[in-house]
């Protein structure tokens, strides 16, 4: 019975650890391991060799519980269940060949925690995850490792022998390498598809942001052939003496461009202190792309951003998605305002993005399901995976807030240490 306990919970912190949030034990996990050890006392002795199955049933409901996907939660039960059968297996193994009578509890206890303690490193200091982003591969995955599961337990409820032990570890072993080696070409390619959208994304921000260029040196040519017009109006007054005339010229023409300029102001010159060009680029598109729909927009960075400690990549869609959502919330309105800042702190670095509200929103767990959106159908994917972004970079966390009329979004990107 106390080896049962032993397994239940080595397993329970490896599902913890792989789901990374083995330090936050809720009220759910106790009621969990409460039950288990209760049907433990209850059905081992019965069911023998068929309580595993019980077990692995009561430990997919757990998974699934988290993660809230069938096809994720089979695939990270099975790889835990058949880590700890290899555990077993090993601890077996050693037992016999050490000879030491009633030692499989401390070899297995041994074990188990140096395994746990080597795959929260491993899980500290890469962004490994057991399960793919795409749904048929965990599917495929899940079934491949229940037949090896199933055969398995099958083959040692026959005969539970040394060589059947050790037939099954080696099969264990070549499995698993096989399995490593496809989710190591697995990753390659992603990581080439993602390089090839990384630079497909930077040249659509350069073209933007080459086209936003020349559209506001066209503005200042424009601006400059307008200016030129009005010193030569301006000049033939001063030449008459025609204060009067001058007085209702100014009122009539001068002051409403005036008042206009310095309306559609914002400070822009603060971008040229943004260092890193894929984000200066999102920035100087969606913000004068916001002003040119007449949304009154600041920006504001006192001091520069020379790097970031995050996928640059992900920053960038991040960003768009916060700024695109904050225009078409301010769109259309009067009183649209988009304010934008960025602000350098000792270990990180914070953007902040507040636009106003203008209608009643749903709670904010409502707008980030896949699919909702307050503007109709077949949109509304933009907060969903900007909370998939943000939860696959470790050093980036996501606030949102509606306070009153306004809708507040601030990203931070914790600093990396060279220490680390």
């Amino acid at each position: 019975m106390l080896m049962i306990v032993f397994q239940e919970l080595s397993i329970y912190l490896i599902i913890k650890s792989l789901l990374r949030n083995i330090f936050f034990v809720r009220l759910f996990d106790v009621i969990f391991l409460s039950v288990c050890m209760l049907m433990s006392y209850i059905f081992l002795a019965k069911l023998g060799i068929s309580f595993s199955f019980l077990m692995l049933m009561m430990f997919i409901f757990f998974t699934w519980w988290y993660v809230r996907v069938l096809s994720g939660a089979l695939c990270i039960t099975f790889q835990v269940f058949i880590w700890s059968i290899m555990v077993d297996h090993i601890c077996d193994i050693l037992t016999r060949l050490m000879k030491v009578p009633n030692g499989y509890v401390v070899v297995f206890v041994i074990l188990s925690v140096v395994s746990l303690i080597f795959l929260n490193i491993v899980m500290d200091r890469t962004n490994f995850s057991p399960t793919f982003s795409n749904q048929s591969l965990n599917r495929i995955t899940a079934l491949l490792l229940m037949i090896i599961y199933l055969y398995i337990m099958l083959s040692e409820g026959l005969e539970d022998q040394f060589q059947v032990i050790l037939s099954n570890l080696i099969i264990l072993s070549v499995v698993m390498g096989l399995v490593l080696v496809i989710y190591n070409e697995y990753l390659k390619n992603v990581r080439a598809k993602y390089e090839v959208q990384k630079q497909r994304i930077q040249i659509q921000n350069d073209t933007r942001y080459m086209n936003e260029i020349e559209a506001h040196y066209n503005e200042l040519r424009r601006f400059r052939h307008d200016y030129q017009n009005m010193l030569i109006s301006i000049d033939e007054y001063l030449k008459t003496d025609d204060l009067e005339g001058l007085q209702e010229y100014y009122q009539k023409n001068l002051a409403p461009v005036s008042n206009r300029v310095l309306k559609e102001k914002y400070n822009l010159e603060d971008l040229s202190r943004v260092k890193v060009k894929s984000i200066k680029s999102i920035l100087f598109s969606k913000l004068s792309y916001a002003q040119s729909q007449e949304i009154e927009v600041h920006f504001d960075l006192k001091e520069p951003l020379i790097d970031i400690t995050v996928n640059e990549l992900d920053l960038d869609i991040a960003l768009g998605i916060m700024l695109d959502n904050a225009i078409e919330a301010s769109v259309g309105h009067a009183d649209g305002e988009i304010m934008s800042a960025i602000f350098i702190e000792k270990n990180s670095t914070v953007f902040l993005i507040q636009n106003n509200v203008f209608e009643q929103l749903p709670p904010l767990w409502k707008l980030k399901e896949a699919g909702y959106s307050t503007k109709g159908k077949n949109r509304g994917i933009g907060l969903n995976s900007l909370s998939k972004i943000v939860n696959r970079n470790e050093n980036m966390t996501l606030e949102t807030r509606v306070l009153g009329a306004v809708f507040l979004q601030r990203l931070t990107v914790k600093r990396v240490s060279q220490n680390d």
